[in-house]
C-alpha cells in the first residue's frame, strides 16, 4: 500500500487534567494501563499506517522515552515543535516532513473510526481536507417549548443528529500548507474555518463509538468502560502486539 504519513498532536500541557498531568504530558494518561495516545497508535497500526509523527512540546522527554524502541514494526518519530506552540504551529513546523496525504489526530480521541474508509472517502472527495464528524451529544437535557412559552417536550442528554462535531481525525493533501492562514494560531480556528468558508473540507460521518478525554472525569469513565470490557474503539485488540 502507499506510504501515508500519521501526524499525532502531542504537546499541550493538560491543565483540565490535573493532578494527573502534574508529572507527566495528557497523552500519556492511562486507560487501561496504556497511555492514551498508545491507543490511538494502535488504531492506526490496525490498518496498516506505520509511518507515526508524534508532535511533541510540554514534558516531551516522557513520550519520547516511551517509544523509544517499544514498536519495532513501526516507525515512530517524536518531533519537538515547541512547550508553548498552538496547534496550527505544531502542524506548520512539520509541512516538509509529511507525505503528499497524510493524516492528522489529536491524541486524547478514542474512536472505532475506519482508517481505510476515511481514506478512501478523502480521496474521492478531491479536497484539501476530510474531517471526521460525529453527532453531537450533549450533557444537559434540552427542552422545547411553543411561542407561549409551554414545554411540549424534554429529552435528557440527548444525541443531536442534526448537528455533528469535529471527531478530531482527519486526512490532508499537502497543498494545505499552500492554502494557510494565520488568523490564529489554533488550528481549528483558523485552517478549519478556513476551509469550510473556501467549500475544501469533505465531512466523513463516523457512527461507531467515540469519545474524548479531556477531565478527569472523562479519564475515569473511559476506564470504567475498558474494565467492563466494552472499549469498542479498541479494534486493535483483536490483533497481537
Amino acid at each position: 500500500m502507499d506510504e501515508y504519513d500519521v501526524v499525532i498532536l502531542a504537546g499541550g500541557h493538560g491543565t483540565r487534567m490535573y493532578p494527573l498531568t502534574a508529572n507527566i504530558p495528557k497523552p500519556m494518561v492511562k486507560i487501561g494501563g496504556i497511555p492514551v495516545i498508545e491507543h490511538t497508535i494502535r488504531l492506526f497500526e490496525y490498518y496498516g499506517f506505520k509511518n507515526i509523527k508524534i508532535l511533541v512540546g510540554y514534558k516531551k522527554e516522557v513520550i519520547q522515552n516511551y517509544f523509544n524502541g517499544r514498536y519495532n514494526n513501526l516507525n515512530i518519530e517524536c518531533i519537538d515543535t515547541g512547550e508553548k506552540s498552538d496547534t496550527a504551529e505544531r502542524i506548520w513546523k512539520v509541512r516538509d516532513m509529511v507525505s503528499n496525504t497524510f493524516f492528522l489526530s489529536y491524541s486524547d480521541l478514542l474512536a472505532d473510526i475506519n482508517l481505510n474508509a476515511l481514506l478512501n472517502f478523502h480521496k474521492k472527495s478531491k479536497k484539501i481536507g476530510t474531517m471526521a464528524v460525529y453527532p453531537l451529544k450533549t450533557s444537559y437535557g434540552v427542552v422545547y417549548f411553543d411561542d407561549s412559552k409551554i414545554a411540549y417536550r424534554y429529552d435528557e442528554k440527548p444525541i443531536l443528529y442534526d448537528y455533528n462535531v469535529n471527531a478530531g481525525y482527519f486526512v490532508f493533501n499537502s497543498d494545505l500548507f499552500d492554502n494557510w492562514s494565520w488568523e490564529s494560531t489554533d488550528f481549528s480556528r483558523s485552517m478549519l474555518v478556513k476551509l469550510s468558508r473556501e467549500h475544501q473540507l469533505a465531512c466523513y460521518k463516523h457512527e461507531g463509538f467515540w469519545g474524548g478525554m479531556d477531565t478527569v472525569r472523562e479519564n475515569e469513565l473511559l476506564n470504567k468502560i475498558w474494565n467492563s470490557g466494552d472499549a469498542k474503539w479498541a479494534v486493535w485488540k483483536k490483533k497481537k502486539f
